[in-house]
């Protein structure tokens, strides 16, 4: 791609050839041994509540209930990621946010808990966590096609600081991929891409990473474009295991 190629030129080229980019421990990495120490002394991780909606009615933006379901991840080697409750005891998050570590967390509630590894598909990069949930209502997962640009809210951990959301449209759907307009950053890999059906809050898609285009030698972050695994690809991945 030159250098005299336009803005509006790479994000054409994008819907053609897109890059995934997930970097949920690049960021991170160096935090590490602060992470391990922290977690072995039981102290909770400066993580915030979600913000509260103060009572906007439903599908105006995802309620707190909704996004309660919506946790922290992170692993012995420094990896911090978001992952979604839809099941009780049960959480979603992305493969690559995993990928590597020995022992995973989930931070439920004011602290940390150990969780196991049940499933993992790298090719779509999904996982599945099992730890106790407690009360978290689960998110309902998808069960119809999405429509091209209805609303859309991505939500997860960046950078593993507070809860951050961002809506958006959903711009198409490639190989299983919801591409959308909604902005995320590293960390919230493996958190939720939700919509509003009937008055219900249900999980589209789990965020995967965001779009980027190669200018050069290197890759430049599109500020308004995610990449999201389909909802009908999760239900394939968690019907595989019955």
């Amino acid at each position: 791609m030159t250098s005299a190629m336009t803005r509006a030129g790479a994000l054409a080229c994008v819907l053609a050839a897109m890059a995934i980019l997930t970097p949920v421990a690049l960021a991170e990495r160096s935090s590490e041994n602060s992470l391990r120490a922290m977690l072995q002394a039981g102290r909770d991780m400066p993580f915030l509540r979600p913000l509260p909606t103060h009572g906007v009615t439903s599908c105006t933006q995802p309620d707190d209930m909704t996004l309660s379901a919506i946790l922290p991840v992170a692993t012995d080697h420094g990896s911090f990621a978001s992952g979604v409750v839809f099941d009780v005891n049960r959480v979603l998050t992305a493969a690559h946010a995993v990928q590597g570590g020995e022992q995973f967390f989930v931070r439920v509630e004011e602290s940390f808990q150990l969780a196991e590894l049940l499933m993992v598909d790298h090719v779509n990069d999904l996982a599945v966590l099992a730890v106790d949930t407690r009360s978290i209502n689960p998110l309902h997962i998808a069960g119809l096609d999405p429509a091209e640009a209805q609303i859309v809210w991505a939500a997860g951990y960046p950078r593993a600081q507070a809860m951050m959301t961002s809506s958006g449209v959903l711009q198409v759907t490639r190989e299983g991929a919801l591409h959308s307009s909604a902005t995320i950053d590293s960390g919230q890999s493996g958190g939720g891409l939700l919509s509003c059906n009937d008055g219900v809050w249900e999980m589209l898609g789990m965020l995967r990473g965001y779009g980027a285009y190669l200018q050069g030698d290197h890759y430049v972050k599109l500020p308004n474009h995610s990449v999201s695994v389909a909802a009908a690809t999760i239900n394939r991945f968690l019907s595989a295991r019955h």
